[in-house]
């Protein structure tokens, strides 16, 4: 090929070279895409109206890039059915962001059902449009933990577990002035605390029921509560025999040694230790008390009584009380 001619093609290759790299790094600079309308839409995802505490009101929150008409609605996700209305478009907003609040309640004022709804954005500047849709849900509906307390010699092991969503779990004993820093539990975990029978200075509380207080908030500040009835006695003890009938001579057996002088008394069973608070648990005494060393002491269940009807409650001076029921250990 002749000089000239190769000249030319090396010629023609680095002028398109040189329009390739014009294309690439100076054009998109000469025409630059305009930016939409809305360059920022956040929503809140979830909320509880008129909650006291956590999240009582959803935020909608937008950026413009430049003057438009705004439309934010709250619709029925199915029917498309507008719910509510928090900017309505008939005015140009001009500032550069714009944030509204949804109370939970629909054009009339009223709470709406908790449920999901669609948030619908609409912007329009010129004939420049802009659209889109988020959800939210409206959610007044607490925790719904499991919740067991069972009573020990020295206190009480109480267990929440499977709360249903995310949530916050403090455990109180009431009568005594204790209770415990917050516990985050998944939607099925499983929390627990074993309290020792001490109040809010290390001292043994009396004998006698005592009140647990569960209390376990979502993240939208709906709560659970329960209390349930728990029996401290600070004393192990066990019915000797376990089972006894109507009409039998019933003694005790305190684990440990020693042979110390012990009350007897048979009383009404009304309730269980466990239940919910506010149900008793201690009826009338049945017959009289007996006292004597535990090796010997004996009350007899009167003749036609269901032992299943009955509490012994044995009592080591006044500071140790077990409360037991004939067919298991208290």
């Amino acid at each position: 090929m002749p000089t000239g001619g190769r000249r030319g093609i090396i010629a023609g290759g680095v002028i398109a070279l040189v329009l390739v790299a014009f294309g690439v790094f100076v054009l998109p600079f000469a025409f630059t895409t305009p930016p939409p309308i809305i360059t920022r839409f956040v929503a809140t995802r979830a909320f509880s109206p008129g909650a006291e505490q956590g999240r009582a009101t959803a935020t909608v929150a937008i950026r413009l890039s430049e003057p438009s008409n705004v439309s934010i609605t709250i619709k029925d996700p199915e029917t498309g059915t507008v719910i509510a209305r928090l900017a309505d478009g008939g005015q140009v907003v001009r500032t550069r962001t714009l944030a509204v609040d949804w109370d939970g309640t629909d054009l009339d004022g009223k709470r709406v059902p908790d449920g999901t709804y669609a948030i619908d954005l609409e912007a329009r500047a010129g004939d420049k449009k802009f659209s889109k849709s988020r959800k939210v849900v409206v959610d007044t509906t607490g925790p719904r933990p499991r919740v067991t307390v069972v009573s020990r010699a020295a206190g009480c092991l109480t267990t929440v577990s499977a709360p249903g969503e995310p949530a916050t779990v403090r455990f109180s004993a009431r009568n005594a002035g204790v209770s415990t820093a917050p516990r985050e539990v998944t939607a099925r975990g499983t929390t627990e605390w074993a309290w020792g029978g001490r109040d809010s200075g290390g001292g043994l509380v009396p004998p006698g029921l005592q009140v647990i207080q569960v209390t376990a908030r979502d993240e939208r500040g709906n709560d659970f509560d329960e209390a349930r009835t728990c029996w401290v006695g600070h004393l192990a003890a066990r019915a000797v025999p376990g089972q006894p009938a109507s009409g039998d001579a019933v003694g005790v057996d305190l684990p440990g040694g020693g042979d110390p002088e012990v009350t007897l008394t048979l009383r009404q069973r009304l309730g269980t230790p466990g239940d919910r608070a506010g149900r008793q648990v201690l009826g009338d005494p049945i017959g009289e008390a007996t006292t004597g060393p535990a090796s010997t002491a004996r009350i007899t269940i009167p003749a036609g009584t269901r032992p299943a009807d009955v509490w012994l409650l044995a009592a080591v001076g006044t500071d140790r009380q077990a409360l037991i029921g004939f067919g298991g250990t208290g």
